[in-house]
């Protein structure tokens, strides 16, 4: 298989409800995807069944050999009684202990929060704990990054900056990337390209300058809105 990622007519429900049906999308080596959608669309939900936290009802999720997937999920998931390090050595379990603790630090550097080392997340700013889950994710050089709307909670400022640290490991790692968000704009800032999930299923996908021309979904039409004035 040459794609990274290939989901095919998946389907999830709950009960006698249906959270998404008739799913189709291929994610290509390195390539950054945003999954867009509203509050309850199931943007989440997919990405649990990316990552195998999940199971479908009916459809398949082709990996590629030997894929690795890394993971920021929205509340972080850090262990608040853990230091920095430590948070991101659970992440390699396999290795000796000095080698763990020397990759952890080095991919904390990379994330410009070493000198946090023996920090507790307790004692971090939200940026920080955002940047030690990311180290934490990248730790073990996933080939696949899936980030669950990790952030939705900060300020345009530092979530540009961090935006802009997850573009640049993507790039330097030939990384792909998954993100979950119901902005666009913040979508936009990471990915060449996204889909829509509205109504249960995809109704759009594509780059952007496609999704800006498209014309039945609500979410596209609140961004063009904000973006260009009523259109």
């Amino acid at each position: 298989m040459s794609a990274l990622l290939a989901i095919r007519d998946l389907a999830k429900r709950h009960g006698a409800h249906t959270v998404f049906e008739g799913v189709n999308f291929s994610l290509a080596p390195g390539e950054r995807r945003a999954v867009l959608g509203a509050s309850g669309a199931g943007k989440s939900t997919l990405l649990r069944l990316i990552a195998g936290l999940d199971a479908p009802n009916a459809g398949t999720i082709e990996r590629a050999p030997g894929l690795r997937i890394g993971m920021v999920f929205q509340d972080l998931a850090l262990w608040p009684n853990l230091t920095a390090l430590e948070n991101v050595t659970l992440a390699l379990p396999d290795l000796p202990r000095a080698e763990r603790r020397a990759t952890a630090q080095a991919a904390l550097d990379s994330c410009h929060v070493g000198e946090l080392t023996n920090r507790r997340p307790g004692t971090l700013s939200i940026g920080q704990q955002q940047r030690v889950a990311l180290a934490r994710a990248i730790v073990a050089q996933p080939s696949l990054l899936l980030l669950d709307e990790p952030f939705s909670s900060l300020d345009l400022a530092l979530k540009a900056e961090l935006l802009a640290e997850v573009r640049a490991q993507s790039e330097a790692r030939s990384t792909a990337v998954i993100l979950v968000t119901h902005d666009p704009c913040e979508a936009r800032a990471l990915c060449p390209a996204a889909l829509v999930l509205e109504d249960a299923r995809i109704i759009a996908s594509g780059p952007w300058d496609t999704l800006a021309t498209h014309r039945g979904s609500r979410l596209l039409a609140a961004w063009r809105s904000a973006e260009n004035g009523p259109g």
